[in-house]
């Protein structure tokens, strides 16, 4: 069975803000999952040129606008969604995973296959969070959504996964 060990060692998600200025608002995780990527990021920081395309492009139009970035290198990927808040404000989400670099196995699911797993993005971002460790109160605030609507996330990813607690559904992400 393959798996991508470096996976669970990395912070998986993270939330940041840009001002109107474009000038980054981080907590110490998101600033490390982006530094991965660009070495001059840091809380107060200019966004770096890519990321700054991506929330003008996300201020055109309404707030709740969305545009994402998707970035690779080897052993890693790193998705980057940015949401206008209003107010020429920007939420950045952000999530880094390992990618496995290994040819599966005669007979093996590839990873891509294994990721159809029937979740919504919505409900791969809970898992992915609740899978770190954090409380429902904590993954609502990091993704904007209120605590039931995470609590309601979980029970259909319990139902989908076919896993029966917080501790199971971390077993199987691993596993993936």
């Amino acid at each position: 069975m393959m798996r991508a060990t470096s996976r669970a060692s990395m912070p998986r998600g993270a939330s940041a803000y840009s001002d109107p200025d474009f000038h980054l608002k981080c907590d110490r995780q998101a600033e490390e999952i982006l530094r991965s990527f660009w070495n001059e990021v840091a809380d107060g920081a200019l966004l770096p040129p890519e990321l700054k395309g991506l929330a003008e492009g996300a201020q055109i139009g309404p707030p709740g606008i969305r545009r994402c970035l998707l970035m690779e290198r080897i052993g890693e990927r790193l998705r980057i969604e940015v949401t206008a808040i209003g107010k020429g404000r920007t939420q950045l989400h952000l999530w880094r995973e390992g990618v496995p670099t290994a040819v599966p196995s005669p007979g093996e699911v590839p990873p891509q296959a294994a990721a159809a797993d029937g979740l919504t993005q919505r409900e791969r971002e809970v898992a992915l969070l609740v899978a770190d460790g954090l409380r429902s109160r904590e993954v609502a605030e990091r993704l904007g959504i209120a605590s039931q609507t995470v609590k309601s996330h979980l029970k259909t990813i319990f139902d989908k996964l076919g896993v029966r607690n917080r501790v199971e559904l971390a077993r199987r992400l691993e596993q993936r």
